[in-house]
């Protein structure tokens, strides 16, 4: 069974390994500690049976808007609504913390990623050339919450 909830210090070695395999990208647990501390309803984690399938994690970047920094989920477990699951739930945090929209951005060749985005109502706002550590252009997406 899927339950989402919020982060907790004792996460951040299994987030570090989800965001290695599934997101190419390398920070360490500190990293994940300190982002947990600026808006702990904005970082939440998937289980399922007690193990770690996914998180998201965001903060509040401007005046009534969240940026969501990253979402994964371990590879074994996607295509499983894990991911929908925590958009969803991170769109309520939102709607509780009084915010209008969300923010993200996805590597240009992640086209799994930009559907699932566009089905929750996320647009292209513009590109962004070599975003991404190894050069890789990125796409800056919006969503607007209905209130």
């Amino acid at each position: 069974m899927l339950t989402i909830r919020l982060f907790n210090p004792g996460d951040a070695q299994e987030i570090v390994s989800i965001t290695e395999r599934s997101l190419r990208e390398a920070y360490p647990p500190s990293f994940f500690l300190t982002i947990s501390q600026y808006w702990p309803e904005g970082f939440l984690v998937a289980q399922i049976d007690g193990e770690i399938v996914g998180f998201i994690m965001g903060v509040i970047s401007g005046i009534k808007q969240a940026r969501i920094l990253m979402l994964a989920v371990k590879d074994n477990y996607r295509r499983s609504g894990i991911a929908s699951a925590l958009i969803r739930s991170f769109r309520s945090s939102c709607g509780l913390k009084g915010l209008d929209s969300i923010i993200l951005e996805v590597r240009v060749s992640n086209d799994a990623a930009i559907n699932l985005y566009n089905k929750f109502g996320f647009r292209i706002i513009n590109m962004m050339r070599a975003y991404y550590r190894d050069g890789e252009d990125g796409y800056r997406m919006e969503t607007v919450l209905q209130t």
